[in-house]
């Protein structure tokens, strides 16, 4: 990384600081953590799970798309809109580490479904404690149209 790109990079995070908006202190420049992360909504001793999503590379999810977007204006995504909603409520943004996730280098495919299994035990813990259950938090794995048909079957729901 040059020292210009460092620079941004720098500048971003203290943006976000700026505006309430903290990543865990071991997200940072160098530390290329692979895993899951969570996006928390806090205000007094309130804290609400609203994202959970992974990366194999969390500072870098956070600081060129996730909160980067977010502070250019840009507030397409549910997680975006949940941010600025909340913030705009006087809550604080915080997102963690809930899950490092490790290569094991025996394949990508099965390194790739390590890490998205492990988003989705995370997610399912938290829609198990009632968060987390909006539009952007269905799992990959989940064949939209046809999965969504035969639930409706079942239980006829639309």
């Amino acid at each position: 990384m040059t020292k210009r790109e460092e620079n941004e990079f720098l500048k971003r995070i203290e943006n976000a600081k700026s505006n309430n908006i903290f990543v865990q202190e071991e997200i940072n420049l160098d530390s290329h953590i692979r895993g899951v992360y969570g996006f928390f909504a806090i205000k007094d001793n309130e804290q609400i799970p609203f994202y959970v999503g992974k990366s194999i590379n969390i500072f870098s999810r956070m600081f060129t798309g996730h909160i980067y977007d977010y502070l250019r204006g840009v507030k397409n995504t549910d997680v975006q809109k949940r941010m600025e909603d909340f913030l705009t409520k006087g809550y604080i943004i915080e997102v963690r580490i809930l899950k490092k996730v490790k290569y094991n280098g025996d394949s990508f495919i099965q390194d790739a479904n390590r890490l998205a299994l492990a988003e989705l035990e995370e997610i399912v813990k938290q829609q198990e404690n009632g968060y987390c259950i909006t539009k952007d938090q269905l799992s990959e794995a989940v064949k939209r149209e046809a999965e969504e048909k035969a639930w409706n079957d079942v239980f006829g729901k639309s």
